[in-house]
C-alpha cells in the first residue's frame, strides 16, 4: 500500500507529521494535501490523513480513499480540492447493469474507446471495477479545471460502461489491496493527453461514430473491413497517395496477404485515386512495406487519411521469463541483490566489471546488460535498499555497492521470485497480459482471494510498433552510448540497439561538423543534454514508436542530424555572446590574463571545442583593439581641447 500511495501522491504527503515548532519555523506548506479515507461513505467514519505512516497504519481498517487530495482536513468538497492526481472511473454492476463483466471486458472497452492503458484496476465487492489513470504530473485544482475534469470523466464513463453519475474529482473509491487489485502497471498519462482524447471524441460525435463502435478494430484480420480503412480504399487525392499506399500495404501485410496479392489489390485501388500514382510507385510502396521493419499500419495515419476515429490493440499473453529475449527490470533487481548478498552484502569495482558478473537466475548464460544494470542500481537507490559510492573518475572509477536495508532487500527478492513462479499463463483471460500497439502494458492479476501483489514491482513492458522486424530479435543496447541518450529513445519505445547506435552515430556526425570529437562529446554534460533535446524535437516532427506516428528510420535520423547541428550552433552562439558580455566588464590586466589562459588551452593536445576557444581569443583581441582605439581617441580629443583652451587664453590676454 505504501509504494502505491507514493506512486499516486508523491510529495503531497510526508513520512511523518510535522511538530508544532517546525510549523512555526517553516510555515504551512501549500504543496501538501489531505487524503480522506472512509469505512462506509458516512461522515462519522471518514478520516483525513497527511502522512504515509498514518495512511499505511489505518488502511487495514478502512475501505475507501480519495486519489486526489484536499487543503482542508474537515471538509471533503470540490471547493476544498488542492491536487488532482488521477482520473478515476466507477464501473458498477448494480441494478442489472454490466452483469457478468470480467477484467477482459473492461480491458476491451478501454481499447475500444481509444484510451491509454490504466495504471490500476480494483474489483469491488459487488464485482464492479474502479479504473484509475494516474497523471504524470499532478494538476493544481481550480474551478475551471475541476469542471473540465468532470466533463472528461463523464465522457470516459460513457465510453467504458462506467457510472456517469459517479463523477467528480472529490469522490471516494475502493482502497486497493493485494486481494482486490486485478491490474496494475506503472503507466501514467498526462492530463493533456486526456484532453486531446476528449476533444477527438467530441469531434467524432458530430458524425455517426456509433456505426463503427467508436473506431475500435479488433484484430489485424479485421483491419481491411474497418470503415476507416474502407474509406481510404475508396481512393484519395494528390498529397495523400504515397502515405495512403504505404499504410494500406501494411494493412494487407498485417492481415496476412502476400506481397504479390497486396500489390494487385493496390493497383486496383490506385485507379480510384485522383490523379493516379505511377504503377512503379505503387510497386515501390508495397515492396517497402513488406521488406521494412513495420508489421502493421499506424493507427494515427489511418485516422488522418480517413478523418475517422480508429484504434486497434492486440492483447497477447506475456511469456515466462525463460522464454523472453529480455528480462523485466524488476526480475533483474532480484538477481543484482542476490549477487551482492553472495559477496557478503557489499561489492566494489567498475560498474562494467560488476555487470559482467551478474547472470539471470533462470538462464546462467544470460548476463545483465550494462544499461539495465545502471537502471537497476538507480531504482534500488531510490528505494533506499542500496547505497552507491563512486571514487575516482573516468575509466579508473570504482563503484561501491552496499545493501543498507536487509529487510527491503529480502522482500524485493521474495516478491520477484513469487512473480516468476506464478508468471506462467497458458491462455488469454485473467492472467498476465502484454498489450501491443501504442500504449504501455502491465500485469493483470487473478481475481482469486489471497493473490499476492508487489505494488511497486509490477511487470511493465514498453511495447508499441518496434523499431525492428517482429520476426527477428532486437539487438542489445550498445554499452558505449551515453545512458541519458539511450533513455531518451528507449522511453519512446525505440528499443532496438541497432537503431539507437545509428541515432548516436548521427549525433556524433553533427558534432564532428563543428570539430567536436567523440570523447569530448561523451564527456561533456551540456553536449549530452543537447543530444537529448534533439531527440525530443525530432520526435515532435517525425513521430515516435510509442505514439504510433513514426515516419521511418531514414527520415527520423536525417532530421535528428539537422536538429542536432542547429541546437549546437545556437548553443555555441549563446556561449560566445555570454563570453563577450563578460569580458566587456573586465579590467585590462584581467582581460590579458584571460587571453593568456585561452592561448595555453589551445596548446593542449585535446581541446573540447577548439573553434570556440579560437573565436573567444579573437573576441579578446577585438576588445583590446577597441580599447586602444578608445584610449587614442580620448587622448587625442583631450590634446585638441587643451590646445583650444590655450589659444583662447592667449587671445583674451592679447585683447586686453
Amino acid at each position: 500500500m505504501r509504494n502505491l500511495a507514493q506512486q499516486i501522491y508523491g510529495k503531497q504527503l510526508t513520512e511523518y507529521s510535522k511538530k508544532q515548532t517546525q510549523k512555526q519555523k517553516n510555515g504551512y506548506s501549500s504543496r501538501l494535501g489531505w487524503v480522506f479515507v472512509s469505512k462506509d461513505f458516512t461522515k462519522e467514519t471518514t478520516k483525513a490523513v497527511r502522512t504515509y505512516g498514518s495512511l499505511f497504519n489505518i488502511s487495514k481498517d478502512y475501505t475507501y480513499f480519495t486519489p486526489n487530495t484536499f487543503y482542508r482536513n474537515d471538509l471533503r468538497r470540490l471547493s476544498t480540492l488542492r491536487w488532482i492526481n488521477a482520473m478515476s472511473i466507477d464501473i458498477d454492476v448494480k441494478n442489472g447493469e454490466n452483469e457478468g463483466m470480467t477484467l477482459p471486458d473492461v480491458q476491451e472497452s478501454i481499447t475500444q474507446a481509444g484510451l491509454p492503458m490504466p495504471s490500476l484496476i480494483v474489483q469491488t465487492q459487488s464485482k464492479g471495477f474502479h479504473v484509475h489513470w494516474f497523471l504524470e504530473q499532478p494538476k493544481r485544482a481550480s474551478d475551471k479545471l475541476n469542471a473540465h475534469y468532470s466533463r472528461i470523466q463523464t465522457c470516459m464513463a460513457e465510453m467504458i460502461h462506467g457510472d456517469v453519475h459517479a463523477v467528480g474529482p472529490e469522490r471516494l473509491f475502493r482502497l486497493p489491496t493485494d486481494e482486490n487489485t486485478v491490474f496494475h502497471s506503472q503507466n501514467r498519462v498526462s492530463f493533456d493527453t486526456l484532453c486531446e482524447w476528449f476533444q477527438l471524441v467530441q469531434e467524432q460525435d458530430q458524425v455517426d461514430v456509433h456505426t463503427y463502435k467508436k473506431g475500435f478494430c479488433k484484430g489485424y484480420e479485421s483491419l481491411l473491413k474497418h470503415p476507416a480503412v474502407q474509406k481510404i480504399l475508396e481512393g484519395v487525392t494528390k498529397g495523400k497517395r504515397d502515405t495512403a499506399c504505404y499504410t494500406l500495404a501494411l494493412a494487407y501485410k498485417a492481415a496476412g496477404y502476400d506481397e504479390k496479392t497486396a500489390e494487385a489489390h493496390l493497383h486496383n485501388w490506385n485507379q480510384k485515386n485522383v490523379p493516379q500514382m505511377r504503377q512503379i510507385e505503387v510497386k515501390r510502396k508495397v515492396k517497402s512495406a513488406y521488406n521494412g521493419r513495420f508489421h502493421a499500419p499506424s493507427a494515427k495515419k489511418i485516422r488522418e487519411l480517413s478523418g475517422m476515429l480508429f484504434s486497434y490493440v492486440i492483447w497477447e499473453e506475456a511469456k515466462p521469463r525463460e522464454e523472453r529475449t529480455y528480462s523485466h527490470i524488476e526480475e533483474w533487481e532480484g538477481d543484482v541483490l542476490a549477487f551482492i548478498r553472495a559477496q557478503g552484502g557489499q561489492v566494489s569495482g567498475s560498474q562494467r566489471d560488476l555487470a559482467e558478473q551478474i547472470t539471470s537466475s533462470v538462464d546462467a548464460e544470460k548476463k545483465i546488460p550494462y544499461a539495465t544494470f545502471k537502471k537497476v542500481i538507480a531504482r534500488l537507490e531510490e528505494q533506499e535498499i542500496l547505497s552507491k559510492k563512486v571514487s575516482g573518475k573516468g575509466r579508473g572509477a570504482s563503484t561501491e555497492l552496499c545493501i543498507i536495508d536487509e529487510v527491503k532487500a529480502r522482500r524485493t527478492q521474495s516478491e520477484v521470485s513469487k512473480i516468476e513462479k506464478d508468471h506462467a499463463p497458458k491462455n488469454n483471460g485473467l492472467n498476465s497480459n502484454t498489450i501491443k500497439d501504442t500504449v504501455v502494458g502491465g500485469t493483470a492479476l487473478p481475481l482469486s482471494t489471497g493473490s499476492s501483489l508487489a505494488l511497486s514491482k509490477d511487470t511493465v513492458t514498453l511495447v508499441s510498433v518496434p523499431t525492428f522486424s517482429t520476426f527477428s530479435k532486437p539487438a542489445p543496447i550498445p554499452g558505449n552510448v551515453p545512458s541519458a541518450f539511450v533513455r531518451a529513445l528507449y522511453n519512446r519505445s525505440f528499443v532496438d540497439g541497432r537503431f539507437i547506435f545509428r541515432a548516436w552515430g548521427k549525433i556524433q556526425l553533427a558534432f564532428k561538423a563543428f570539430g567536436i570529437t567523440y570523447h569530448s562529446l561523451a564527456a561533456t554534460d551540456d553536449y549530452i543534454r543537447l543530444a537529448v533535446d534533439a531527440v525530443a524535437l525530432t520526435v515532435e516532427k517525425k513521430g515516435s514508436m510509442i505514439a504510433g506516428d513514426f515516419q521511418g528510420d531514414e527520415r527520423f535520423l536525417k532530421y535528428l542530424f539537422g536538429t542536432m547541428k542547429g541546437l549546437f550552433a545556437n548553443y555555441r552562439s549563446d556561449q560566445l555572446t555570454q563570453f563577450v558580455e563578460e569580458i566587456m566588464d573586465l579590467g585590462d590586466i584581467t582581460l590579458s590574463h584571460v587571453g593568456m589562459e585561452l592561448e595555453d588551452e589551445l596548446t593542449v593536445a585535446r581541446v573540447v571545442d577548439r573553434e570556440l576557444v579560437e573565436t573567444k581569443l579573437a573576441e579578446i583581441e577585438r576588445e583590446q583593439s577597441a580599447r586602444q582605439r578608445r584610449k587614442h581617441y580620448h587622448n587625442h580629443s583631450a590634446f585638441d581641447l587643451n590646445s583650444s583652451l590655450n589659444q583662447f587664453k592667449l587671445f583674451v590676454k592679447t585683447d586686453d
